[in-house]
């Protein structure tokens, strides 16, 4: 049995965000945070504010007009765990993605719309 200390329990790789994407609460309109990384079922965001363990949060982030149109992405996550964030006030978090969702486009994944992202901000 391997020790907690190295083990990662994560089904799918993590991908380190080099372009960290703003994410805003879709009940309050403000900024969220920045996710800093993306899996295929997860997302690491450094919150603006405290969140709880095991809450679930409404969110959403806006990608250029020409990755995505004006589309907005929307998805809901459950908190799974959190620790003290690199400023004070703010939290690092990873959250399970429970679903997310777009008006005009149809992905596999959050992940997959996040990569579209940054492919498209190395480009330019």
């Amino acid at each position: 049995m391997k020790n907690s200390t190295g083990y990662d329990r994560r089904s799918f790789p993590r991908h380190n965000l080099e372009y960290l994407l703003n994410v805003d609460s879709q009940i309050t309109g403000r900024k969220f945070g920045q996710i800093v990384d993306v899996s295929l079922e997860g997302i690491r965001v450094i919150c603006e504010k405290q969140v709880k363990r095991q809450d679930t949060y409404e969110l959403s982030f806006h990608l250029p007009p020409e990755v995505y149109g004006e589309d907005e992405i929307h998805f809901t996550a459950r908190s799974i765990w959190t620790r003290p964030g690199p400023r004070k006030g703010t939290c690092l978090a990873g959250f399970k993605v429970l679903h997310y969702w777009q008006r005009t486009h149809n992905h596999v994944a959050l992940s997959s719309v996040i990569s579209d992202y940054e492919s498209f901000l190395k480009r330019i």
